[in-house]
């Protein structure tokens, strides 16, 4: 004999509440529920699987959707500024905030979590505010400080990798900012990009993009540019554009570097959002050009949910 479980239409489903792992199955809209003890009509196994994003600019308070399965949380720290240029030389790009990702059954963790988004460091100025997090449970510094071939100088509680010290351009686990007339470094997959370098003898320099999954300074080889264009080279050095953000990961691009000014000023570098470098200031004849914030840490929360 075929196995029956209980049936009806939906006007009937609701009226009653199946006991936990009782299956019900409704005639009229051909869809299944399985009761949880508590919720009238059971709880719909037929719907579609749906993914809830909740994107964090600033410190706020995770709420988990209902019928949570899994959640995946990527982030980074703040990104540092970019130096200020001078009449002696450019400024180097700011380098990006650190990244870090982790994924969670739904079950582990409560119906709201804090969410911290670090401040933006300035220059050579490591701090711990820039930090951002998710609870307790994960966790993102802010850029090493220094620009283009920092040292490490944040305290070893604060490391992500121990593999990020040193002079080589592609062993870090975070984006560098460029050089005085370089551009900025790709961030590691899916993290943000360095700022562009200012111009010390033309233009200034494009910062680094963020990465969308493609190789970047800590993978198969440190790719530069694509992030907020350089400023031109002029009378009056032209700033650098703004950084931005990739679509489709959230993260910042770095702010490209100003232009030099051959007899004013050097041109701005470009400031960064979400994670990203700052562009350094071109050189001037008269001044340098203000180094480019760098950008505040950013958290994407994804959830995979029925329904």
């Amino acid at each position: 004999m075929p196995l029956r479980i209980r049936r009806g239409v939906e006007a009937d489903r609701t009226g009653f509440t199946p006991l936990e792992g009782e299956p019900i199955y409704v005639t009229d809209t051909k869809k299944v529920y399985i009761g949880d003890g508590s919720t009238a009509g059971g709880v719909n196994i037929s719907q579609a699987l749906t993914v809830d994003t909740q994107d964090f600019t600033a410190s706020g308070t995770w709420t988990k959707p209902a019928n949570a399965l899994w959640v995946e949380v990527t982030m980074c720290g703040a990104g540092e500024a970019g130096a200020a240029g001078s009449t002696g030389s450019a400024g180097q790009g700011g380098n990006a905030g650190k990244f870090a990702s982790k994924t969670f059954l739904a079950s582990d963790l409560a119906s709201t979590v804090s969410v911290t988004c670090g401040s933006a460091m300035a220059f050579a100025t490591y701090s711990a505010s820039a930090t951002s997090s998710f609870g307790t449970h994960v966790y993102a510094p802010g850029a090493s400080s220094g620009g283009f071939g920092a040292t490490i100088a944040e305290a070893s509680a604060n490391e992500i990798s121990t593999t990020e010290a040193g002079t080589g351009g592609n062993q870090y686990a975070f984006s560098q900012g460029g050089a005085v007339d370089g551009e900025g470094r790709v961030g590691p997959a899916f993290g943000p990009g360095g700022g562009g370098g200012g111009g010390g003898t033309a233009a200034g320099y494009a910062g680094g993009k963020a990465s969308s999954g493609e190789a970047g300074g800590n993978y198969y080889e440190a790719k530069l540019g694509g992030g907020g264009a350089g400023g031109a080279s002029g009378t009056t050095g032209v700033a650098g554009t703004a950084g931005g953000y990739d679509t489709v990961t959230g993260f910042g691009h770095g702010g490209g570097g100003g232009g030099r000014g051959t007899a004013g000023s050097g041109g701005a570098g470009g400031a960064a959002v979400r994670g990203g470098g700052g562009g350094g200031g071109g050189i001037g004849t008269t001044a340098g050009g203000a180094g480019g914030a760098g950008g505040n840490g950013f958290v994407r929360v994804r959830t995979l949910c029925f329904g």
